[in-house]
């Protein structure tokens, strides 16, 4: 009689797979909507930025490039600026090495520095 029942609840399981493909399938859809709105849109919303950055710069503008060098720009062509780093230094760079613009100081901090 137990043998029946073993028989049974195997042919059960048999013909009951767990839900088809789309058991298999809806938690993988779940992780991608997950990363896609966790890791992909931003990053590609931050390199969007960037690159409206890039084409948006001109003359006099204080940048900082990849290497670390900070500077005014004073001359921009197509792929090339000329970045003036100070005591009539100038530097070319190509505008795909422009990390972004200059810091600007603090002026709380500096104000708190004259007061001590």
């Amino acid at each position: 009689m137990e043998l029946l029942y073993f028989v049974v609840a195997q042919a059960g399981a048999a013909g009951d797979p767990g839900g088809g493909l789309l058991g298999l399938m809806l938690p993988m859809i779940i992780i991608f909507g997950i990363m896609y709105f966790l890791v992909i849109r931003p990053q590609s919303k931050k390199q969007r930025e960037h690159e409206n950055y890039l084409n948006n710069l001109k003359t006099g503008d204080k940048i900082v490039t990849q290497g670390g060098l900070m500077g005014r720009i004073t001359n921009v062509d197509s792929n090339v600026l000329t970045l003036d780093l100070g005591a009539g230094v100038r530097v070319k760079v190509m505008r795909s090495h422009i990390l972004g613009s200059q810091p600007k100081p603090d002026d709380e901090k500096s104000d708190k520095d004259e007061k001590k």
